[in-house]
């Protein structure tokens, strides 16, 4: 009715206009279906296949109308409905996105324990570990004492071996020391013995000098009359080397000055006194007592 009164209002050609535009609306209806048909099996297409790449072909725009056929105007047709309005332009198919992988499957959360079993295994955890602790104690004590042990067996070995070794060189040198004074024993016997030899030889040889000295003084002696025959003179006679008299002092008279003066002339007359030839011999012979008596 619409068209109708437009024709009618004096607009012959509106309806000749408006059939383009009619036909074009068709045409890209049509157009878009198809679009559609194929955008939804392509899209079928790549759920059934997961593994393939997705490949789409896009349009940049939509492929151009048809030209427009010059027709010779028809005949004034009659009233028609008023067509519908042009569709909104559909937008372009875009490529869908590879669908993700199924999400795993979640465990079961673990039904929660009653509180009282919790609060019994945690004093038996406790007691467990409690009781852990005491045995490793224990068991340190023990390696403890049993190096404690070890390090006095060991002290007490080396204090042994020590006092063995201490009592060894104890012995050792004992036994050296006792070999020593053996040595020196023995070496102090030989040297009293060499000693006394000496001695006794030198006393032998200084008796017997002295005797010669005596019997060549005795040569000299002019006895006075009236001496006593136990009358004893004791003279202190000091030589040089070679038997001359250096002094006579009288030491004890023999009673009688007359003898004991006879006695010391006879001493000075009978130098050279026989002393032995050896050096040295000589310092047993530098003093000598000599004594003289009347019946000798």
């Amino acid at each position: 009715m619409s068209v109708l009164n437009r024709v009618g209002s004096g607009h012959p050609l509106q309806s000749v206009r408006d059939e383009p535009k009619a036909v074009l609306a068709g045409v890209l209806a049509l157009l878009v279906h198809l679009v559609a048909v194929v955008a939804l099996t392509y899209g079928f297409h790549i759920q059934t296949r997961r593994n393939e790449p997705v490949s789409a072909e896009l349009w940049s725009a939509l492929p151009p109308p048809p030209a427009a056929v010059a027709q010779p105007m028809p005949a004034p047709a009659p009233a028609q409905p008023e067509p519908a309005p042009a569709p909104k332009p559909v937008p372009r198919p875009e490529p869908k996105p590879v669908p993700k992988p199924p999400p795993e499957p979640k465990e079961a959360p673990v039904k929660a324990q009653p509180k009282v079993d919790i609060e019994l295994k945690a004093r038996e955890a406790a007691k467990a570990k409690q009781a852990e602790a005491e045995r490793r104690k224990l068991e340190e004590a023990k390696q403890r004492e049993a190096e404690k042990a070890k390090a006095q067996a060991q002290a007490d070995a080396k204090a042994q071996a020590q006092a063995q070794a201490d009592a060894r060189a104890q012995k050792d040198a004992l036994a050296k020391q006792a070999e020593a004074d053996r040595i020196r024993r023995e070496q102090d016997e030989l040297a009293r013995r060499a000693a006394e030899a000496a001695a006794s030889a030198q006393a032998k040889v200084l008796a017997s000098h002295i005797d010669k000295i005596r019997g060549k003084v005795r040569r000299f002696i002019v006895e006075p009359p009236g001496v006593p025959p136990n009358a004893t003179a004791e003279f202190d006679v000091v030589l040089i080397p070679g038997g001359d008299v250096l002094s006579v002092k009288l030491r004890r008279s023999s009673g009688n000055a007359l003898y004991d003066e006879a006695v010391e002339r006879a001493i000075m007359r009978a130098q050279p006194l026989p002393i032995p030839p050896e050096p040295q011999l000589f310092p047993q012979f530098r003093t000598l007592l000599l004594q003289f008596r009347p019946q000798e």
